[in-house]
């Protein structure tokens, strides 16, 4: 009997996303570790763009926080409950993270995107493209039924992909962030709003290796 290859063992591993000059692949621990410096580096002035404040510390703190964070997540990582983390690259430059989790996909093909890029690469079009990669995988590589995203009000990077992608609202929360009461908005992408796009509205998408994750994730 063969000895399992490394996308035996872990499926993932043998998944990529190719939109124009931008590949997404599965963060690894040399990955999450190269990220680290990445986020150290900086992704915001003091405005803070997501719901815990993992960014905030020294260089040496906001790097072992992401690897901490992508360590727990693999630990974590079954088929009822994963969240598919991808390191994006600009002709090969790491350049930050685009991710894809869910809860009981097989029954309630509901997802949610998140992601960060480095502040160099920032405001360039790069967030729209991952995003259209992220939906593509969510869509047309897992079959979602749809794909949520949320931001604070005040993200206004964020928030002019989503609605330059046409997502609807999907309601809002009032939350803490760091000590004050700040709104926190939702959006919501279904497969007909998805469809209806056409493919000439959004570039080409590349999805390498996905038949072995939907198997591996219970996905018919």
């Amino acid at each position: 009997m063969p000895t399992p290859s490394d996308v035996d063992i872990w499926p993932l591993l043998g998944v990529r996303i190719i939109v124009s000059d931008i590949e997404l692949a599965p963060v690894d621990d040399r990955t999450a570790l190269d990220l680290g410096r990445l986020a150290a580096s900086g992704i915001h002035g003091n405005f803070l763009p997501f719901t815990t404040p993992w960014t905030r510390g020294s260089e040496t703190e906001v790097a072992r926080n992401v690897f901490r964070y992508q360590s727990r997540l693999r630990h974590d990582m079954s088929p009822e409950h994963w969240s598919l983390e991808f390191a994006a690259r600009l002709d090969h430059t790491l350049i930050g993270v685009q991710s894809l989790e869910a809860e009981r996909f097989p029954t309630t093909r509901s997802a949610e995107s998140g992601s960060w890029l480095g502040q160099a690469w920032q405001g360039k079009g790069i967030g729209t493209l991952n995003r259209i990669a992220i939906l593509t995988l969510a869509f047309e590589g897992l079959g979602a039924a749809e794909v949520t995203t949320s931001a604070w009000a005040d993200n206004v990077a964020s928030n002019a992909v989503t609605r330059k992608l046409g997502y609807e609202p999907n309601g809002e929360e009032r939350l803490d962030r760091e000590g004050r009461v700040t709104v926190q908005k939702r959006f919501r992408m279904s497969r007909e709003m998805w469809e209806a796009r056409g493919t000439d509205l959004r570039p080409h998408v590349q999805l390498e290796g996905v038949d072995a994750l939907r198997e591996w994730l219970g996905i018919d």
